[in-house]
């Protein structure tokens, strides 16, 4: 007699493996060389570590220090050749021979986008019997974005482990780009390591991320035309620390002289808060002076100082609120700062 067992994947929303140390697998995976062969690669990588999750953060970690975003081909508008091969009967090997291709250019030239960071955890994952997927979808990165569709523009991973479905980002978790405001050119890749990608809670990752695939769509509990609609965060330091927002929605429509009431927890301690919006902007508090013919040095400005507008706001723990009246028909965002530092931007509608 046959005993078949089922066992229940769930997307976990909490970090089962916070407490775990990752430092020995993070000072090896620095010795690991490719050597031509991402099988051996995988194996290299994984073989020495009995625990799922180790493996998969050995595969992560790889990625994002020897991996580099190719913000050249960005800037090129180009697209990936992927094969149009739907109508032959052999194009699942048609695509499995490009693939290998495509992993192993991206190893050799040690460049990718989105999509190759992707696809190459997945690859390496898949080789050493860990179960996951691609997730291309959304992201969202920019304050005019708040309100507006989208199209795909991004790609991550789902990864099971210990039947948990649990989510890494490795490209936003490798580093960031620095883009040129006058042209929206990327002019640079550097490399940072971001923990808050590695192994996100998909209520958090669901303020930036939602998945094309409505299977992962429904995980999230959340509509595509809600995910539109989420406050702009400037930060990682900001999604990592924030939660419980209200408005829980960063379109806001509201009549004049009304008053929007703020709420949020916030797991660092708060002095200033501030709001900046199309109608009124605190100065910078800083201001760059010659100091000789060929120096310059960034010192306080008294005057901006002065000029600085701040809100009163209730703490109880961590909880924060604040009222903010809107006073004019003209107001189209506020932007909140935490200290100075921009943290948070809604879109406003005022009507009759």
């Amino acid at each position: 007699m046959l005993i078949f067992s089922f066992v229940t994947y769930t997307a976990t929303s909490q970090q089962p493996f916070s407490s775990l140390n990752f430092s020995q697998v993070d000072t090896f995976v620095l010795s690991v060389k490719f050597e031509n062969d991402y099988i051996k690669l995988a194996h290299d990588l994984t073989d020495r570590f009995p625990e799922d999750v180790y493996k998969v953060r050995a595969i992560f970690k790889w990625i994002c220090n020897n991996i580099a975003y190719d913000y050249r081909f960005i800037n090129s508008g180009k697209e990936l050749n992927v094969p149009d091969c739907a109508d032959q009967f052999d194009c699942i090997e048609i695509m499995r021979s490009w693939e290998n291709d495509y992993i192993k250019k991206i190893l050799r030239t040690r460049k990718a986008t989105a999509d190759g960071y992707s696809k190459l955890f997945q690859k390496l994952c898949e080789i050493v019997y860990i179960q996951g997927e691609v997730l291309p979808g959304y992201l969202r990165s920019k304050p005019y974005q708040i309100g507006n569709k989208m199209s795909v523009n991004h790609s991550w991973n789902a990864v099971l482990i210990d039947a948990d479905w649990c989510f890494v980002d490795v490209t936003l978790a490798s580093g960031y780009c620095i883009e040129n405001e006058e042209t929206d050119k990327l002019v640079r890749f550097v490399k940072d390591f971001q923990h808050y990608y590695w192994l996100t809670p998909f209520e958090k990752l669901a303020r930036t991320h939602y998945p094309k695939n409505g299977f992962w769509g429904d995980l999230y509990h959340l509509p595509l035309s809600r995910f539109y609609n989420n406050p702009h965060y400037y930060s990682i330091d900001i999604l990592d620390n924030i939660s419980d927002e209200c408005p829980d929605t960063g379109f806001i429509t509201i009549k004049k002289d009304d008053t929007i009431h703020f709420s949020f927890t916030y797991k660092k301690d708060i002095r200033f808060i501030q709001v900046n919006s199309n109608n009124y902007r605190n100065p910078s508090l800083w201001t760059t002076v010659a100091v000789s013919k060929r120096k310059t040095k960034v010192v306080r400005d008294d005057w901006a100082e002065k000029k600085q507008i701040y809100l009163p706001f209730n703490k109880t723990g961590q909880q924060y609120s604040f009222d903010y009246v809107v006073k004019d028909m003209s107001l189209y965002y506020v932007e909140i700062a935490f200290d100075y530092k921009k943290a948070m931007r809604y879109k406003i509608n005022v009507v009759k």
